[in-house]
């Protein structure tokens, strides 16, 4: 193999003969011509990796030659190095305005001239190689972006069907034990229906999930009968109680869980935008309660965010119920973490609320969960999100979380004080180790509690009844009507006697930066 090919065009014959000479003494491969006219026509013909160009030459000069090869498609990227007698500046600038890379003055040196051959070969070949790597990359995007499009469109018509389907439910009876009364929600996998324990003659809610790839399966939807209601019961007041699984006739699994009143998080942050720090301790301690409560079990919940928090509302007050807990594990296999697709093409969970550790295909822990809450915690307490990608793209949405670091909270809400601040910011720490665990999470917002005793005036305790005026119930995913009481019961929630208090008024702060 040689050191690369060299085209040389010179009207002298010494000159020409001696670079020549110097050239094959290095190993490269040489041609050569002693006009511009022969040059190009060889050039075209074969082309050269370089090509060493005089400027004075009867009828085609250097200048002209070099012209005619930049404005030509197959030639233009080849580097041209001008050799000439020529000294003065205005003639250098002429050569390299003409498209050269490089200029040598004629009495050479042999060693000049290899060490700029050299390096223009070397320069060339990597503008080469990064071209057809962007070349390839480009192949790849465009390769990556119709599967996606087929991806997106077989998702759309799998989200019609399934669709088609939860119209067509209400009536249904399942497994002869409940029936499907009228849909009250619906999300990215699944449907959530008011139905009726036929047995108790009670009400109760049933989520029912839409197959995904690799979980519509027959050995998939064993695994969710068998482990249905252990992957999702979370024995605590503050975690909506799974009271049944199965499948279908059909093949779609369900869950049956206790019929909930009143309206998620997102619901009231919708509304609400900005919370103040006694209604966000107010939220969060039973939140990290039963999170603690899981991650001592070994549960990681992976989907924390404000539509997986539920404001139970009944006559004695509200209650904080976490919801979908174990969901993500039932469609996955033991032992793999969270890079597997969901009806929204991400990963398992919102990519917004999402830690650094399961992006980068880490092992992670309940750690990840206090990092998801810490994000919420920052939209509840700033009405915007720490972290926002350019796009929706799910990896673009990872790599903010991976390298920004948030903006601190008192400099959009400007209200919040600092020891808040710096319990949320603890809480998105890159590092998981560096993070509270969510029972110290807890503590940590039952102490803010204490503080703003003024606003939040109430029992700390994991239940947070506090009474609340009478609204009407909303019904949306997981909730249900005024009779829920009767439900606690069924699925045997502890009832707890009201304060004497009232919710507090949520007074918003000054100066809110827009989103």
């Amino acid at each position: 193999m040689t050191a690369g090919s060299i085209f040389i065009i010179d009207d002298n014959p010494n000159n020409l003969n001696l670079l020549a000479e110097i050239l094959r003494h290095q190993g490269f491969e040489v041609r050569a011509a002693n006009s511009g006219r022969r040059g190009l026509a060889a050039i075209r013909n074969l082309m050269p990796e370089l090509i060493m160009l005089d400027i004075t030459m009867p009828g085609m000069d250097g200048y002209e030659v070099c012209a005619e090869l930049k404005n030509e498609l197959v030639t233009r990227d080849i580097p041209v190095i001008f050799i000439s007698a020529l000294d003065d500046a205005g003639d250098k600038v002429r050569a390299f305005e003409a498209g050269g890379v490089d200029y040598v003055t004629k009495p050479f040196s042999s060693a000049e001239v290899i060490a700029r051959v050299q390096t223009q070969l070397k320069l060339a070949r990597l503008r080469q190689e990064l071209e057809a790597n962007k070349k390839e990359l480009e192949r790849q995007n465009a390769e990556l972006r119709r599967k996606n499009e087929e991806l997106i469109q077989a998702q759309k018509q799998t989200n019609l069907v399934f669709s088609a389907l939860a119209e067509a439910l209400p009536g249904t009876v399942l497994d002869g034990k409940y029936r499907l009364d009228r849909q009250i929600g619906s999300g990215g996998f699944s449907a959530v229906f008011r139905g009726t324990h036929l047995a108790l003659d009670t009400p109760v809610a049933v989520k029912v999930f839409r197959p995904i790839p690799g979980n519509d399966q027959p050995e998939a939807l064993e695994r969710f009968r068998r482990e249905g209601v252990s992957a999702c019961r979370i024995q605590h007041q503050n975690a909506v109680q799974v009271l049944d699984s199965g499948i279908s006739a059909n093949g779609i699994a369900y869950l049956v869980m206790e019929l909930l009143n009143g309206r998620t998080l997102n619901s009231e942050l919708r509304e609400q935008r900005i919370l103040s720090p006694a209604r966000c301790a107010q939220i969060a301690v039973p939140v990290c309660d039963v999170l603690a409560k899981a991650h001592s079990n070994g549960i990681v919940h992976r989907d924390i965010k404000p539509d997986n928090i539920f404001l139970h509302r009944h006559e004695r007050g509200e209650t904080v119920k976490v919801l979908d807990f174990g969901i993500a594990k039932l469609f996955m296999d033991t032992g793999e973490d969270g890079q597997h697709l969901t009806i929204t093409g991400g990963l398992i969970g919102t990519p917004y609320y999402m830690a650094p550790e399961r992006f980068q295909g880490e092992p992670y822990d309940g750690q990840s969960d206090v990092y998801s809450l810490g994000i919420l915690l920052y939209q509840m307490l700033c009405g915007k999100l720490p972290f926002i990608s350019k796009t929706n793209n799910m990896w673009e949405a990872g790599m903010v979380h991976i390298g920004q670091q948030p903006k601190p909270l008192t400099e959009i809400n400007n209200s919040i004080p600092v020891e808040v601040e710096t319990i949320v910011l603890k809480a998105l720490e890159k590092n998981p180790a560096q993070r509270p665990t969510a029972s110290e999470f807890g503590r940590m917002w039952a102490q803010v509690a204490a503080v703003h005793a003024v606003e939040f005036i109430g029992r700390m305790s994991g239940n947070f009844e506090l009474p609340l005026p009478v609204i009407e119930p909303t019904l949306v995913q997981g909730s249900a009507s005024p009779d829920a009481g009767t439900i606690f019961e069924a699925a045997g929630a502890t009832k707890v006697e009201p304060g004497p208090t009232q919710m507090p008024t949520v007074r918003p702060p000054t100066q809110i930066e827009e989103p």
